[in-house]
């Protein structure tokens, strides 16, 4: 089944890559064998193929790199950013278990990451928000993420219920409407937790706290529903948990 979506509805998928470039490589101590368990640790595997194959491009903004390399959903400014305070900040310093991933960089080594992977990034979702709103007065970003089944050391002590779904809001860019219609959706037949254990949904920092025509929310599904959680291979059932989740998540956007 093919589910179509509003051209002002924009699915942001940020952590669904193992990529690593190859002049970026040497940043990172740890061996092959290491940085593939940490991939399996911290990339949302699949998470495109889940919710948004088929979507017309012109509707997703996928970043091409992993969150080893520069997590384009954390802000820039490490000093704005909360998870900068265990070495996750924007440019990762520590592993999921918080030991040591990659080697002090240069000032110039950062800001040529900021400048090829964080900046171009963010242009585009940029742009593709500002389109929608010119279009159509609108704009509702679907911020895309999975996560693992047990609780992660980097995660912190408060983040220990894991339910199948977790819908993530924002205090500005997420209506109460928008808020009440995905976890109502979701909760009919997926366990859905309400920004537990994560929270928040990425806007743009040019609309962020300014523009309210700018709507976000964030899904975040549990990995076993759908992969095998110690290679992220996929289970027999995905196609079935996929049709699932979309059809939950076409009904949350048809609602609102």
């Amino acid at each position: 089944m093919k589910f179509n979506f509003p051209k002002w509805v924009i699915f942001h998928v940020p952590h669904d890559s193992t990529h690593i470039p190859y002049d970026i490589r040497n940043q990172f101590i740890l061996s092959t064998e290491s940085l593939q368990k940490e991939f399996v640790k911290m990339t949302d595997f699949w998470t495109l193929a889940l919710y948004s194959n088929g979507i017309p491009v012109e509707q997703t903004v996928v970043s091409p790199i992993s969150r080893l390399v520069v997590d384009v959903e954390r802000f820039a400014d490490d000093s704005l950013e909360s998870m900068s305070g265990i070495g996750m900040g924007v440019i990762y310093q520590k592993t999921h278990d918080l030991k040591t991933l990659r080697r002090e960089l240069s000032a110039a080594e950062r800001s040529r990451l900021l400048r090829e992977y964080y900046y171009p990034h963010h242009y585009t979702l940029t742009r593709k928000v500002k389109d929608a709103l010119s279009r159509y007065g609108k704009a509702l970003i679907i911020d895309l993420h999975s996560f693992s089944s047990e609780q992660l050391p980097y995660e912190g002590p408060l983040l220990k219920d894991r339910p199948e779904v977790c819908i993530g809001t924002d205090p500005y860019h997420t209506s109460s409407e928008i808020s009440e219609a995905f976890y109502q959706s979701f909760n009919k037949t997926f366990d859905t937790g309400l920004n537990a254990p994560f929270s928040g949904a990425l806007v743009p920092q040019a609309f962020y706290l300014s523009d309210p025509r700018v709507s976000s929310v964030m899904i975040e599904t549990r990995r076993d529903l759908y992969e095998d959680e110690k290679d992220a291979e996929l289970l027999e059932n995905f196609a079935i948990t996929s049709k699932a989740l979309k059809s939950y998540l076409s009904a949350a956007v048809s609602s609102i």
